[in-house]
């Protein structure tokens, strides 16, 4: 007989019986504050991407300009700019995706004041999606936020938070870094409906922000949520690169985002929706943006200069910047075992002075020739003007048994001249189905069999190195885009997740 364990037994329901007779008499129970709870997960995959890949062999030639104003037959790189780093590597191989770590203080469910904690830890190659907080170049003025590797460490979430009572109501306040309040899909992987991320999530989304979000729920079906964030995106704070050249201002006026959000959730739960909206009044910083293609001899150059939503810029201009989201996921209770579920996205945004290129546009065509820059970028003072995109979105997902599920996702985006959309050539419509095969195969192991197809307006494009700058670095400055595609371009994956 386990002594100790007949013991502990004896002294919760002593505790039971002794808290029951002071209710009974009419004395104040407090109810036990919740621990410190730690969990977390990792998420390993082997991915395919079906491109022109240099593991391959099969880099395709063009046609590519010299700084001299010639031409020279040379072989070109493919990136794919709509989507993250990690989804669109050519070729395939093994990838771990995420190694999640957390631990939370929760609040206590009483009507009364309270505080806690939460914290995110993510490592894996994930990890470098929260750029610039990736340790690679950390500081340096010529950081470009492309080290992705397994050792990448993002400290996605750290916030305090703390409730107040307001008469039969609580107040939630968060102060800190947390996830952006925005979207239908979130940074972890395994929470998401699909394996990939989509399109929405890529481009236009913010992954974290830093700040302040209040939360009061009015009753069990609405919430009503807001904040107050730095105007950076996926960073610890609005300036960025840290090294002297930008604080939390832009032109001298003072950077950061309102957020808002209205949550519902119907008296059956089967149906829940959130309205979000971000306003920055002078716009955000970053990200930078991309900008309307300069033509150089009869051909379009926008790519190598563009910077986007995930790439982050110095080189923003004052604007009003705002952006909506509205999600809904239905579960319809008239089908069997509520099998089926439905959801819907929708998105757009418009920035009212979107930004210069980065880099190359304070460059003079001396400069830019003996960096061996090509083709010269024409606009020596940039590019300035409004931007908008839009979007749509639905996903299906039915789980035939308590093993086996199937999801689809379709989305839509579109971007305007001098695009949102980093690295692409504007304006652009760009499209994408998936399918997802989940097996749920224990209570805490899960795989998931992935394909997706995006098609759409160049959303493929080809960079063919400068005279003397290494293929790992195409893309960047240096370099040059000599093609692009529109697809179709094919993606297949596998992934393990284990959840602890």
């Amino acid at each position: 007989m386990d002594v100790s364990a007949s013991r502990t037994t004896a002294d919760e329901s002593e505790a039971q019986r002794l808290q029951q007779l002071l209710a009974e008499q009419g004395m104040a129970v407090s109810s036990p504050s919740p621990g410190v709870k730690l969990g977390g997960y990792v998420d390993s995959a082997f991915e395919m991407n079906f491109v022109n890949a240099p593991s391959f062999n099969r880099v395709p030639r063009f046609a590519a300009p010299t700084a001299a104003g010639g031409t020279r037959f040379a072989r070109a790189f493919p990136l794919l700019p709509m989507r993250l780093a990690d989804d669109g590597i050519p070729g395939g191989g093994f990838n771990l995706n995420q190694l999640k770590l957390w631990a939370e203080r929760g609040l206590t469910a009483e009507n009364r004041w309270d505080a806690g904690f939460r914290m995110d830890l993510m490592l894996g190659q994930d990890a470098a999606l929260g750029v610039p907080n990736f340790l690679v170049g950390s500081g340096s003025s010529t950081s470009t936020g492309t080290g992705l590797n397994t050792s990448e460490v993002f400290l996605e979430q750290a916030y305090v938070q703390f409730q107040i009572p307001v008469g039969d109501r609580k107040l939630e306040v968060h102060v800190g870094k947390f996830a952006a309040p925005i979207g239908l899909e979130v940074l972890e992987r395994p929470a998401n409906f699909n394996m990939t991320y989509g399109l929405f999530f890529n481009n236009v989304e913010p992954f974290v922000l830093v700040g302040t979000q209040f939360l009061f729920r009015v009753d069990d079906s609405w919430t009503v949520r807001g904040g107050v964030t730095d105007g950076g995106f996926n960073t610890s704070r609005g300036g960025y690169p840290f090294f002297g050249i930008v604080d939390n201002s832009i032109n001298g006026l003072s950077n950061f985002l309102l957020t808002f959000n209205v949550d519902y959730t119907s008296a059956d739960k089967s149906f829940l929706s959130t309205y979000g909206m971000l306003y920055g009044p002078h716009g955000t910083n970053p990200p930078g943006f991309g900008t309307s293609p300069g033509i150089v001899n009869g051909v379009y150059y926008p790519g190598a200069y563009a910077n986007g939503d995930i790439v982050p810029g110095p080189y923003n201009s004052p604007g009003t910047y705002m952006e909506f989201n509205d999600y809904g996921i239905w579960t319809p209770p008239f089908v069997y075992r509520r099998r089926l579920q439905l959801a819907y996205e929708l998105i757009g945004g418009f920035y009212n002075n979107a930004v210069a290129p980065a880099g190359i546009t304070g460059l003079s065509p001396a400069t830019q020739t003996a960096l061996g820059i090509f083709p010269l970028f024409p606009y020596a003072a940039g590019y300035g003007g409004p931007t908008n995109w839009l979007g749509a979105a639905l996903y299906q997902v039915y789980r035939f048994n308590p093993l086996v599920s199937l999801a689809l996702r379709e989305q839509w985006l579109q971007a305007s001249w001098n695009s949102y959309l980093q690295g692409m050539i504007a304006p652009t419509n760009i499209y994408s189905a998936t399918v997802t095969l989940r097996f749920d195969l224990a209570e805490n192991f899960m795989v998931r069999l992935e394909y997706r197809m995006d098609w759409g307006n160049n959303i493929e494009d080809y960079y063919a190195p400068a005279n003397g700058i290494p293929p790992a670095e195409v893309g960047l400055a240096g370099n040059g885009l000599v093609g692009s595609s529109s697809g179709p371009v094919f993606f297949a994956g596998l992934e393990a997740v284990f959840t602890f």
